[in-house]
C-alpha cells in the first residue's frame, strides 16, 4: 500500500510523467525556507544558483534537512520504493519581472543514468503560478523514444547548454501552479520548461533529484549520493559527505568537483552530436 499517495496518484505519475501538488511544508514553514534562501543570497551578493548547482544542498545542513523531509520522502517511496538516494539538487530562481526562461527540455539529456528513473521534486519556496513562470509539462513524453534536442543558446535561457526539445505540442502543456511549500514530482524524461517571471516578486524553486540504488551513472566513475531512506543496496553509489556547518568548504569543493563532471560530460555529448 502507498504511504501518502493514492493508487490513482501513482497511476497519474506513471501515465503523465508528473504529479502535483504534493504537500511538503506549511506556508509558515516555507516562509522560513524562503528567509534562509534570502539570507544566503544577501551573504553571497549574487543568485545562489550561480554557484550552488547539481549538489546545492551539500554545503548546508538546513538544505540537507529539506532533501530528507519525511512527507516528501514518503511520496518518493510510493513511486520508486523504500531504498532512496538523493544524488543532487539545484536552485532555479527568477528575479521579479525577469525575462529569463527554461527552454523545453528533458533532464535525461544531461544525466547519464541507466535506467532513466530519476524522480525530481520541484519544491516551491514561494508561490509559483502562470504569472511568475511556473513549470509546465507535456504529459506522457517520458514514454517511448528519448526526446530530440537542438542546441539553441539564448542569453535569457536558464538551461546552460541551450538544449531545447524540437516539435513540442505546446497546446498540450499543463501548467504546474503550486503554493509555497508544495512540490511537483516529475520523471527525468518528461518534456518540461517554464516561461519568464512577469510578477513583481521573485520565484524561488528548489529541484531535488532522487533515485533507487539500482540506477547507475554511466558517464563517469565515482558517482555519489545521500542516503535518505532504506539501504544503499549494491555498489553503484558512494556516499556524499555531510556538512558540519553552512558553507562547509569541504562540501563546497565536493559539490564543485561533481558539477564539473556533469558539465564536462554534457559538453562532450554535445560535441559529438548527442541530441537525446
Amino acid at each position: 500500500m502507498p504511504k501518502v499517495l493514492t493508487k490513482n496518484q501513482v497511476s497519474q505519475f506513471n501515465q503523465n510523467g508528473f504529479l502535483f501538488p504534493i504537500e511538503a511544508y506549511t506556508r509558515e514553514e516555507a516562509e522560513i525556507l524562503h528567509a534562509n534562501f534570502a539570507a544566503m543570497e544577501k551573504y553571497l551578493g549574487h543568485e545562489p544558483q550561480k554557484k550552488f548547482r547539481v549538489k546545492a544542498h551539500l554545503p548546508f545542513p538546513w538544505l540537507c534537512e529539506v532533501v530528507r523531509n519525511e512527507k516528501l520522502i514518503d511520496a518518493i517511496e510510493d513511486i520508486i520504493g523504500p531504498n532512496i538516494l538523493c544524488w543532487g539538487a539545484s536552485f532555479f530562481t527568477k528575479k521579479a519581472n525577469d525575462p529569463r526562461f527554461v527552454s523545453w527540455h528533458t533532464d535525461s539529456f544531461y544525466y547519464g543514468l541507466k535506467p532513466a528513473e530519476t524522480v525530481t521534486a520541484w519544491l516551491a519556496f514561494n508561490d509559483a503560478n502562470i504569472e511568475s513562470g511556473c513549470v509546465r509539462y507535456i504529459p506522457g513524453t517520458h514514454k517511448g523514444p528519448p526526446a530530440v534536442h537542438e542546441i539553441r543558446k539564448h542569453r535569457h535561457n536558464l538551461v546552460q547548454q541551450g538544449q531545447t526539445v524540437i516539435d513540442v505540442s505546446e497546446d498540450k502543456a499543463v501548467l504546474a501552479e503550486v503554493k509555497a511549500g508544495q512540490v511537483v514530482l516529475h520523471h527525468e524524461s518528461v518534456v518540461h520548461g517554464s516561461g519568464p517571471n512577469n510578477a513583481n516578486h521573485p520565484r524561488v524553486g528548489f529541484s531535488i533529484h532522487y533515485v533507487a540504488p539500482h540506477v547507475k551513472e554511466t558517464r563517469f566513475d565515482g558517482a555519489t549520493a545521500m542516503l535518505v531512506r532504506g539501504n544503499n543496496v549494491g555498489d553503484n553509489w558512494g556516499i556524499d559527505p555531510e556538512p558540519r556547518h553552512d558553507y562547509d568548504p569541504e562540501c563546497i569543493k565536493f559539490m564543485e568537483d561533481t558539477r564539473a563532471k556533469f558539465t564536462n560530460s554534457t559538453a562532450e555529448k554535445i560535441a559529438v552530436g548527442g541530441r537525446s
